[in-house]
C-alpha cells in the first residue's frame, strides 16, 4: 500500500514569488534549494527548504489551487499553536498572504516508520499516541461526535446491493447489528481530548526513539484513544502485523480493551468501505486505491471481533 497519493505534489517555483519570498523570510537567509516531499493527499507543496541561515519543512498553497487545501493549512495552524512540543512539530512561522498561505515547521530529522514496521516503532507510537489521548482539546475544535459523521455509513452500505455483496459473509450476516451499533458511535468518539484523526505511516516521524506526528489539519475534540482503530488497519495494509496482534502492544500504553472501541471500529470500516467505492478527486489521485487497501484489514478485523462476540453472548 502507498502512503500517499500516487503522484507529484507542486513544484516549489510554482508557488507565489510572493509566497515564497515570505516563506524564505520566515527561514532567514537567501533560499539554497527544496526538497520535495511526494507523499500524502493534499495539492499544496510540501518539503524541506534550505537556505543560507538554515533549513525548515514547508507546506504551502496559492489561493488559486485546491481550496479544499488551503483550508486545511489554515486549519492546521490554528491547531498546532495547541499542542504539546512533544506530539508535532515546532512552529517557525506562519504565512498568510492575498496570493496564499504557508506554515514553516521545524525539520525534523527522523524516519517513517514502516519500511518494515518494527516492535521498536509501534511502541514509540503508542507512547506518544498515550500524550494525545490525555491532552485537552481546545474548545474551538470540532467536536467529534457532530463532525464525524463520515464514520456512520452502514446505513448506506445496506441499502446498496454492490457495496453489500462485497463485505465478508460475517460482516453482511450482522449488518442489523451494526446499524444498531451505529446508533453508539455518537457517545463512543464523545470526549474533551485531542484526537489527530489521521494518525498513519507517513504523517508520523521517529527521532531517537520518539514518535512526533505531522500533518494535523483534521484534529479533532473527541474521547481518547479514537486515533487507535483508525491506525491500525494501515499497519497491516503496508505489511505490519495484523489489527488483533498490534492491539496488545497499545493497551501496554494505557489503549482500553479492543471491544471497548468495536464501535469505532466498525464506524472506520464502514467508512472505507463506502468511500473507496465514490468517484475520484482528480486533484487527489491514488486516494480511493489507498482507502481500498485498508478497507480490506479493517472489515476483516471487524468480522473477526464479531465473531468473538457471538460467541461470547453464546456462552
Amino acid at each position: 500500500m502507498s502512503a500517499g497519493a500516487d503522484r507529484l505534489r507542486p513544484e516549489w517555483t510554482a508557488l507565489p514569488l510572493v509566497l515564497r519570498a515570505r516563506i524564505v523570510d520566515v527561514i532567514g537567509g537567501r533560499f539554497v534549494r527544496d526538497e520535495p516531499a511526494q507523499s500524502g493527499f493534499s495539492a499544496s507543496y510540501a518539503g524541506v527548504v534550505t537556505t543560507t541561515k538554515g533549513k525548515a519543512f514547508v507546506k504551502a498553497c496559492a489561493r488559486d489551487w485546491h481550496p479544499d487545501s488551503l483550508h486545511f493549512l489554515r486549519t492546521e495552524m490554528q491547531v498546532l499553536a495547541t499542542l504539546p512540543p512533544t506530539v508535532a512539530p515546532a512552529v517557525l512561522g506562519e504565512v498568510d498572504e492575498t496570493a496564499g498561505s504557508a506554515l514553516v515547521l521545524e525539520a525534523i530529522d527522523g524516519h517513517h516508520p514502516g519500511s518494515p514496521w518494527s516492535a521498536d516503532d509501534l511502541h514509540s507510537i503508542a507512547a506518544t499516541l498515550r500524550i494525545v489521548a490525555s491532552t485537552k482539546a481546545p474548545l474551538d475544535l470540532p467536536d467529534a461526535a457532530d463532525s464525524m459523521s463520515d464514520f456512520t455509513r452502514w446505513e448506506d452500505i445496506s441499502l446498496d446491493e454492490r457495496l453489500l455483496a462485497g463485505l465478508p459473509a460475517m460482516v453482511r450476516g450482522r449488518m442489523t447489528d451494526l446499524l444498531r451499533m451505529e446508533q453508539d458511535f455518537r457517545a463512543a468518539v464523545s470526549g474533551d481530548v485531542i484526537a489527530h484523526d489521521d494518525v498513519r505511516a507517513d504523517n508520523v516521524l521517529i527521532s531517537d526513539g520518539h514518535a512526533r506526528f505531522v500533518d494535523w489539519p483534521h484534529a479533532r475534540r473527541g474521547a481518547p484513544w479514537i486515533d487507535l482503530p483508525c491506525l491500525l488497519p494501515s499497519v497491516e495494509a503496508s505489511g505490519g502485523p495484523a489489527c488483533e496482534e498490534a492491539w496488545p502492544l497499545f493497551e501496554e500504553h494505557g489503549a482500553p480493551p479492543v471491544q471497548d472501541m468495536l464501535p469505532v471500529i466498525s464506524g472506520f470500516a464502514s467508512y472505507l468501505w463506502f468511500a473507496q467505492a465514490q468517484p475520484e478527486i482528480p486533484q487527489l489521485p491514488g486516494l480511493r486505491a489507498f482507502q481500498r487497501a485498508q478497507a480490506g484489514p479493517a472489515l476483516r478485523w471487524l468480522a473477526a471481533l464479531l465473531q468473538v462476540q457471538e460467541r461470547a453472548a453464546s456462552r
